[in-house]
């Protein structure tokens, strides 16, 4: 209804201005008149004209002044033959001027007709369009006033420095778009050399990023190999490694809490041994020894292990150090991948660092066991140094962490710290997911809500139809509208409309608005914007023109090598001869008997 208003509107507005234009060339600038001498022309005066056209429109209604005088002017145009081009001139001005006014009644009938848009007096606001950059450069611009200026998201509106601080979280399903949202601020974050950690789970950032400073990927030849030694200093750090290596155990965490605690005492002794100077391939040579060699270590570096080694005999020994092997596999590719990673990346270097080009962890679909758990140690153990005294506090700093996908790693305990300090230490956090229930399922109902509590700034695109767009929806709540209620009655033949104010609650956006309305358009992405002041904004997304600067993977070696060459069969031992099963008198009897058949 309200573009129809605004097309009969502009329509009638048109053609006003063509009837007033009309009349202005034909009746002012190019009047009638006739050829006196060969190229020269007398015209009818502006004032004849105006004249004899006000008295054609009175003659119409029987008007004595105008019958009399319009009269007059028709036998002057007929003596000078200029009758027809009058005529002509008034029609068309006519005829606009009848449109014009069918607009304009059409247009007041539909007005009279409307009514009044519903009114928001209580709870949240969905701003469209215009209106809501308008109001979203408003709350900025009160923001920037308290804490600065700091990157522009959506296009020319600065964000705040406190709102970069206080975390993102960005979801929406499938292909619709919350990767090239999160792309957006990933590029304004490089562009102002701010430190960012981005997470890339298929590829297409490692390819396209203008600047990357490193790739973190065991299975990629280019990749940085991570300094473990460096990072992983202490016993309760080796505790978060454990956990990201060896995951709870589904019926009974026993098992998986015994296996951590072997693990770690390896971990322990390399540290008391070599202290920075060991190696994934160190670790990895450790994890592989016999249960006497885990039993000495265990002894001397961590006691807490040695239950569970002490008797090789115990079944549930066994079956401790069976579990303990079978999460090995992931040790011994990362043994194989970095071999030596002494000066290699570490994240505790890189949190230290005043400003560094893109490190991007690259996840692969192809092994998602090694991925999810070599990305979450490196996550785990940043938290971990996050959260300790020893990083000082730098709110003046700013390192991004921009994990896409986030779900699809393994539970980090810790994570929290994260969101709850790094604020403090200059860190932003930007979430990518799916859907809200894959993190409560992570993580939990509590601590997901704790989290959608704790962001600052929620991004959303489309959502499918379903339990997570009716999440979504009881999320931005419910809104109490007024408006105007008319009914109708007729009374002895007569009709009469009654007019009252009405209220109800409904939800600011329902599920199927956040379907239909969000997504990918033409030219970018629509999504809401949720966090600043206390409304629901659309803002639009723009794609984003990145050309492919790199490959998005490069194979390591070891990918492609077969078991053979990763586990070499073991050499002969030359004391040791190769001897026949049968002797010889035996082998020529046997083919003896095999050509002349047996007696019966």
């Amino acid at each position: 209804m309200a573009k129809v208003k605004l097309m009969l509107l502009a329509l009638t507005i048109f053609l006003a201005t063509a009837t007033f234009g009309s009349y202005k060339f034909g009746f002012h600038f190019y009047r009638a008149g006739i050829e006196t001498a060969p190229g020269e022309f007398s015209y009818h005066d502006r004032t004849f004209m105006d004249e004899c056209a006000k008295a054609r429109m009175t003659s119409l209604i029987q008007d004595p002044v105008g019958v009399r005088t319009w009269s007059r002017c028709e036998a002057t145009m007929q003596h000078y033959g200029t009758q027809d081009a009058f005529n002509r001139r008034h029609n068309l001005v006519s005829i606009l001027a009848i449109l014009s006014l069918i607009s304009f009644g059409v247009f007041a009938w539909f007005a009279m007709r409307a009514t009044k848009p519903p009114k928001v007096v209580r709870g949240r606001k969905h701003f469209k369009g215009k209106s809501a950059l308008k109001e979203l450069q408003k709350i900025s611009s009160k923001e920037c006033k308290r804490s600065g200026s700091g990157i522009e998201f959506p296009l020319k509106i600065p964000m705040s420095l406190d709102r970069e601080s206080r975390h993102f979280l960005a979801w929406g399903s499938t292909g619709a778009g919350k990767t090239t949202a999160m792309l957006l601020l990933m590029l304004r974050a490089i562009q102002r050399k701010d430190k960012v950690l981005i997470l890339d789970t298929k590829g297409d950032l490692t390819s396209k990023l203008p600047y990357v400073g490193g790739i973190i990927a065991p299975h990629d030849a280019r990749s940085l190999k991570w300094d473990i030694a460096h990072d992983c200093r202490t016993p309760q750090e080796a505790r978060e490694l454990a956990a990201r290596i060896i995951p709870p155990s589904g019926s009974d965490p026993m098992w998986s809490n015994a296996a951590r605690d072997i693990f770690i005492a390896c971990i322990v002794s390399l540290q008391n041994v070599y202290r920075d100077a060991w190696s994934w391939r160190s670790l990895r040579d450790l994890v592989l020894a016999d249960a006497q060699k885990l039993l000495e270590v265990a002894e001397q570096h961590y006691p807490a292990a040695t239950q569970y080694l002490s008797d090789p005999t115990n079944k549930t020994a066994q079956s401790v150090l069976t579990t303990f092997k079978a999460h090995m596999n992931i040790v011994l590719v990362l043994g194989d991948a970095w071999p030596q990673s002494a000066g290699g990346f570490s994240i505790r270097k890189w949190l230290e660092l005043p400003n560094c080009n893109p490190i991007i962890l690259q996840r692969d679909g192809q092994f998602p066991q090694l991925s999810k758990a070599w990305i979450s140690g490196i996550i785990s153990l940043l938290a971990s140094y996050a959260g300790s005294p020893a990083m000082r506090e730098n709110p003046s700093t700013r390192t991004w962490l921009f994990l896409d996908e986030f779900p699809q790693l393994e539970r980090m305990e810790h994570f929290s710290t994260l969101l709850d300090v790094g604020r403090s230490k200059g860190i932003s956090v930007v979430l990518g997911a799916q859907d809200l229930s894959q993190i409560r399922k992570t993580y939990g109902p509590d601590q997901a809500n704790a989290w959608i509590g704790m962001i600052g700034t929620h991004i959303i695109t489309r959502m499918n139809l379903g339990e997570s767009a009716e999440i979504t929806s009881r999320l931005l709540g419910k809104q109490t509208v007024e408006f105007e209620r008319k009914s109708e009655t007729w009374t002895n033949g007569q009709r009469s409309v009654t007019k009252a104010i009405a209220r109800e609650e409904r939800d600011v956006l329902t599920p199927s608005e956040l379907s239909d309305h969000l997504g990918v358009t033409k030219h970018g992405v629509r999504a809401l914007m949720v966090g600043p002041g206390q409304h629901v904004y659309d803002v639009d997304i723009p794609f984003l023109d990145s050309p492919e600067q790199r490959p998005a993977s490069v194979p390591a070696d070891w990918t492609s090598k077969c078991a053979r060459d990763l586990a070499p069969l073991p050499e002969r031992n030359p004391l040791f001869e190769e001897r026949p099963i049968l002797s010889p008198d035996m082998a020529n009897f046997i083919s003896r008997k095999a050509t002349d058949g047996f007696d019966a």
